[in-house]
This record gives C-alpha cells, structure tokens and sequence, in this order.
C-alpha cells in the first residue's frame, strides 16, 4: 500500500462548508438498484463526479450511452477523506470496485485521487483488481494540478501507462489548466466547469473505449 494512503485525510472545513451547501441543494447521485444489475459500463468518482453526475449523465447519452455514475465527496482511490462533521468516510474507489464483482462491465471510468494522492502502488492495486475482474478498458481522469500535491499522482498515472496496457489517461490537468472560471478552488467545479467536464469527460470515451 502506498505510505500516504494510510494517513488520515481531512478535508479543509472550507471545503466542508462548499460540499455540505451543495448537497442541501442538489443532493449526491446514488445509482438505483446498482447491486442488482451489470452497468454497461462505470464511472467511479469523488466530489468532481458527484457534482457533474447531470452533466455528465446528458453528455455522455449522446457519445457512450450506459453509464452508472457513482460520485461521492470524499472518496479516495484506496483510502477516503472525512469531512469535518461526517462520522463515516465513504467506500473508497477500490473498495467499490470490488464490492460490484460479476457486475462491472468491459470498461469502468476512474475520475480519483484528489482526496489520498495515490502513487504507483495504490495504481496498481486497483489495476490489478480491474484485470483480475475481466475489466478490459479503464480510463482514468488525471488531476487539476492547481495544487502542487497532485503532481505526482498525475506522473505515477502517467507511468502506469506503460505497465497496464488496458489503461488510459484523460488529461483533465492539461485541458482544465488555463480555465480559471471552471474552479471553485483548486479541485471543485463551477457550474461551467463541470459542463467543460462532462463534454471533455464525453469525447475522452469516445476517442479511447
């Protein structure tokens, strides 16, 4: 396990305070019925996902129709975030993973690691469930590199490349990077950014799954 993924994330009461108000007012994407029925395909997120879920749903209708969106704040790739005044983190990416054996479909879409930083071996721990579940495509949103942290996860992503050769990576950094408007803050997205997202969320599949 990567080192970093076992410290205890906090998410700055700032933050805490965005993601309560945005909850009261749009409430968090729960897919129905997911345990029961194989998704044509996933997409597992964190906050970016759960507030662009509508979004996303719209875009991705027209391109790569099928998804069941699974976006909650907090959520890490091996180990989730606690906001100040929650009592329980949510499942982290990998855990969701393998809770939906025998219900993921060829491709499943990773938008994670804003909330534990992951580096090569949480990659690759998560990798490796993917292929051992028959996963034959994942693709996987980098981060916005407004915060210096996210650098090194973006560079183990990029690595990663070359050791799974089912993987790809959507620049999400590069695209996003001179759009200040499409911020909040370093990571959380405005009402127009997280329409560039879905859009760019949207031609990413369609050029790579």
């Amino acid at each position: 396990m990567d080192p970093r993924s076992r410290l205890p994330f906090r998410v700055p009461l700032s933050l805490a305070v965005v993601a309560v108000v945005v909850a009261t007012v749009i409430g968090w994407p729960v897919p129905a019925n997911a345990a029961r029925h194989r998704a044509h395909y996933y997409v597992i997120g964190d906050s970016v996902t759960a507030w662009s879920a509508n979004p996303l749903r719209r875009e991705l209708a027209h391109t790569r129709p099928g998804a069941l969106i699974d976006g909650q704040p907090c959520r890490g790739a091996v180990v989730s975030c606690a906001l100040s005044d929650w009592q329980t983190r949510p499942p982290s990416g990998l855990a969701v993973i393998r809770s939906k054996r025998g219900q993921l479909g060829r491709l499943v879409v990773i938008e994670l690691g804003y909330n534990d930083t992951p580096g090569t071996r949480s990659i690759d721990r998560i990798m490796r469930e993917l292929r051992h579940q028959h996963v034959q495509r994942v693709v996987w949103v980098n981060l916005s590199e407004r915060h210096r942290a996210y650098r090194t996860t973006n560079r183990a992503l990029a690595a990663a490349t070359e050791r799974w050769p089912e993987l790809r990576v959507l620049d999400w950094r590069d695209a996003s990077a001179h759009h200040d408007d499409w911020f909040l803050d370093s990571v959380h997205l405005s009402r127009s950014g997280r329409t560039a997202f879905a859009r760019f969320v949207a031609k990413g599949l369609a050029r790579v799954a």
